[in-house]
Order: C-alpha cells, then sequence, then structure tokens
C-alpha cells in the first residue's frame, strides 16, 4: 500500500497497519495487544520476579512504539511542507535562542540512512537498559549482590571468554544460587547477550566505534559485522531481532524462577 493512501484512511474497524521487511506499510488482522509474536504474560510462582516482568515488558513495548514512529517517518513524503520548513526542539524561547532543523536536513539525514542508524542504536542502548533494570530487581528479590569480582568465564568457539557485565554476572550468581536452571544461563546465550551489550557499549562510549578487535569479535558473537576503526553500522531490522532474543529468554527465565 503506498504510504499516501494509508494516510488517508480513517478508519480500520477490523485490520491495523504493520511495518514490513520489505520497508513498506501492509494491513493485517488485528492481534494480541503486544503484537509481538510471542507470550508476554509467562507463568510463575514469584510475584516479585512477575512484577519485575510487567515493567520490562512495559519498557520493551514503548521502545518498540517509539522504534516504529522512526520507521514511519522514514517512509513518508515531506515535500509538500517544503524544503525550508522549519523544525523547532523547542517552542519556548525565541527563533534566535532554540535548535532549529528543517525538513533538508531531516530528508538528508533519512537518505543518507544516517536518521535510521541513530533511531537503532538509540533503541539498542534502552533495550539493553530495559534488560539491565529487570536483573537488577530480579537480583534484588533475591538478595544477591554483584561486583567486578563475580565477572566469570564462558567457552565460545573453543576459546574462554571472560564476562563482566553486571546483568550477566547476577543472572550466573542468581542460577547458581537457587540451583535454578533455565536457557539463560548456557555460554552460548550468555555470550550472545554479551554481543548485543557490546553493541549497546559502542553507542554509548565511542559514538558508535569499534575501537578493538577485541570488540569486533565479541560482536561477531552474534554474528553483528563489524570493521575496526570505523562506525558499527546494523542492520535495518536488526533491533526486532535483538528484542526477541532477549524476551524470549527473559520471559524462560521468569517461568523457571524458583
Amino acid at each position: 500500500m503506498e504510504i499516501s493512501i494509508w494516510l488517508r484512511e480513517h478508519q480500520f474497524p477490523n485490520t491495523r497497519a504493520t511495518f514490513t521487511s520489505a520497508g513498506g506499510y501492509h494491513r493485517s488482522p488485528t492481534i494480541n495487544r503486544y503484537n509481538i509474536g510471542m507470550n508476554w504474560e509467562p507463568e510463575s510462582n514469584n510475584a516479585a520476579i512477575l512484577n519485575a516482568f510487567g515493567d520490562y515488558r512495559d519498557f520493551v513495548m514503548r521502545i518498540s512504539t517509539l522504534h516504529a514512529g522512526t520507521r514511519l517517518i522514514e517512509q513518508l513524503d515531506f515535500s509538500a511542507l517544503g524544503a525550508l520548513t522549519k523544525l523547532p526542539l523547542s517552542a519556548n524561547f525565541p527563533e534566535g535562542m532554540t535548535t532549529v532543523r528543517t525538513i533538508t536536513q531531516l530528508t538528508d539525514s533519512i537518505r543518507t540512512g544516517e536518521y535510521g542508524q541513530l533511531a537503532v542504536g538509540l533503541a539498542v542502548i534502552q533495550l539493553c537498559t530495559a534488560f539491565e533494570i529487570f536483573f537488577d530487581n530480579a537480583a534484588a528479590a533475591y538478595g544477591i549482590s554483584a561486583t567486578s569480582s563475580d565477572a566469570f568465564y564462558v567457552t565460545h568457539n573453543k576459546s574462554a571468554i571472560k564476562l563482566g557485565n553486571k546483568a550477566l554476572m547476577q543472572i550466573r550468581k542468581i542460577h547458581n544460587a537457587h540451583s535454578m536452571k533455565s536457557p539463560i544461563d548456557t555460554d552460548d546465550t550468555l555470550i550472545k547477550l554479551a554481543a548485543i551489550i557490546e553493541a549497546r557499549n559502542r553507542f554509548t562510549h565511542s559514538g558508535g566505534i569499534v575501537s578493538t578487535q577485541k570488540e569486533k569479535d565479541r560482536l561477531m558473537a552474534y554474528r553483528i559485522e563489524s570493521t575496526v576503526g570505523q562506525k558499527l553500522v546494523l542492520k535495518d531490522n536488526i533491533l526486532d531481532d535483538f528484542l526477541h532474543y532477549m524476551a524470549m529468554n527473559v520471559t524462560a527465565f521468569v517461568k523457571n524462577a524458583p
């Protein structure tokens, strides 16, 4: 469906517009409120963990909504607004005292891919924040703390890899302390989660630059391609991939939580 036609439609009694991997929108049957292809209401006898999961789920849904909006903006034709139309960041100050962008600057950013990469980078940061907050809450519920001394090794491609992210240490400590078993506490899962977190770290700490071979190797654990000394460029649909991988493992943790 052409986006201009989609925008002119005002009533969707039985359908909703959905972004597709092909880069457009289509009409699809209305599905569950989370519209994410997985069970977001796992069963557990641990009320504290269920509450933490509810907060995690809601955070992830807000991230999803925001990112879906950015994907929509990438599809819109702004030419009718005029190239020099101003987009002020604030209406609280005179024009000379606020940051102003133009339609041309916005469309140039979209055309070059800069807009999409910035959007996915910010979304990955928030996705990892949601993940880490969940395990902060889970660790608190079990009375478990994690410090740098709790870093541990996993095996990947026959090599020992040290993991020192707080959330990953919390996962390992909770499982050990309660003789708990769930898919999230396997070497393969933890190294892939570490790769997603490494992508977040590049955006947060180095402006997206992959600075070392170690960082490149860590990213490749999730088959995230990169070049040392250059900015990390993520594929268009990788946020959904990250979101599902993290969420399905968090959900499995909840189902197995004592």
